[in-house]
């Protein structure tokens, strides 16, 4: 039976705070909706109930909540969020009630992490030392989480490994830079503003190459810098922000103006092949790749390899559940350190995520996060 909580004086008629996304009939639309008297969620076994405190903003996949046939036409928003434990459900052994908390929300949970509170299961989370803030863990869990599986789960990255880092100032980006350089390797990272460029000069160690976009050209000369830095061998592994799939992509006018400025910082999937060194690994984020047989066959001369990142089969399937928790409290002890960092370029209220939403799209420096105060 669910257990309703969090205390006795709450337990009738509470209601919450949360946004969640209208995806129209068809599935495809993304409007956020501010709901003021949404009902408390249950709490099942093996499931504790948290009041969040924090929450990193990022657009939701429409296309992956499609193929999955998840949550109809409303969807949650936001999935990284850091908080308390006010309630424990029957079972629960890894945390205890007052127990501060971050979690990555899975891709069919219920709860949009952007609310007063959500239902949490206890291997979708782990406790948050005190010296690290609700802000700086939801701001960096679910992004180092992709750049942690990007890294080591598909790119096997060893130390003295160059890396190539397409839009290296991003929220996922620089997790992937701080990690990279953590674990041994020589960064070769991309901006496309002065923005950008300021905050990689600043990261500790320094970054062993910035590559700029050239408004001039069009493009980076990505490949000409890859192989002068790399000595004329080429880059080990690639992380991309996405690539140029079709000719003049980035100005097709049926697309939104974020979307155009996004297409303006990436490569093409030619240049990133060409790029790559022998044995090298490509990881991608460009789920809808298409390879030409003139590239196909060029990997296939570089024993070259391609991986399709997608972060969230961690939360789809509970095959390596232990290896996930192992990688979820790897990223909190380096962010207690200090090894790893977020760079929280904007923070906004719960009744505020809203009005800055459509905005996240094609954001290529830091971080967005919700932040909740205490009533």
């Amino acid at each position: 039976m669910p257990v309703i909580c969090p205390s006795k004086e709450k337990e009738i008629n509470f209601k919450m705070k949360t946004v969640i996304i209208d995806r129209g009939e068809e599935g495809k639309r993304q409007t956020p909706q501010l709901l003021e008297n949404a009902s408390l969620p249950d709490i099942e076994a093996g499931q504790v109930l948290v009041e969040i405190k924090a929450c990193g903003l990022s657009t939701i996949r429409i296309d992956l909540l499609q193929e999955l046939g998840l949550h109809g036409s409303k969807a949650p928003l936001g999935r990284d969020i850091a908080g308390i434990v006010t309630h424990v459900g029957t079972g629960v052994t890894s945390c205890r009630k007052g127990d501060e908390v971050v979690a990555v929300l899975p891709l069919d949970s219920p709860c949009s992490g952007c609310a007063e509170y959500c239902v949490v299961g206890e291997y979708d989370l782990v406790v948050k030392p005190m010296r690290v803030s609700f802000q700086d863990a939801a701001a960096c869990i679910g992004d180092a989480v992709t750049a942690y599986t990007a890294l080591q789960c598909m790119g096997k990255m060893i130390s003295g490994d160059t890396v190539f880092v397409v839009n290296g100032a991003s929220s996922v980006g620089s997790m992937v830079v701080q990690l990279a350089q953590h674990w041994g390797g020589k960064v070769i990272a991309t901006s496309s503003s002065a923005e950008e460029t300021s905050y990689l000069q600043n990261i500790k160690p320094q970054i062993g190459q910035i590559l700029e976009t050239d408004e001039a050209l069009k493009k980076y000369a990505m490949l000409n810098q890859c192989l002068e830095e790399s000595g004329g061998l080429g880059v080990d592994c690639i992380i991309d922000d996405g690539v140029i799939v079709f000719p003049n992509e980035e100005d097709d006018l049926t697309l939104n103006p974020a979307r155009r400025r996004q297409l303006k910082t990436l490569p093409t999937k030619h240049e990133i092949i060409s790029a790559l060194a022998v044995g090298g690994r490509w990881i991608t984020r460009q789920s809808n790749l298409q390879i030409d047989p003139p590239d196909s066959r060029l990997l296939s001369l570089k024993a070259a390899s391609i991986c399709y990142l997608n972060d969230t089969v961690w939360t789809l399937s509970c095959q390596q559940q232990g290896k996930y928790l192992h990688i979820l409290r790897d990223i909190i002890d380096k962010l207690a350190d200090g090894v790893i960092r977020p760079n929280i370029t904007r923070t906004v209220s719960l009744e505020g995520v809203c009005q800055i939403y459509n905005s996240l799209e094609g954001q290529t420096l830091g971080k967005t996060i919700m932040i909740r105060d205490s009533p």
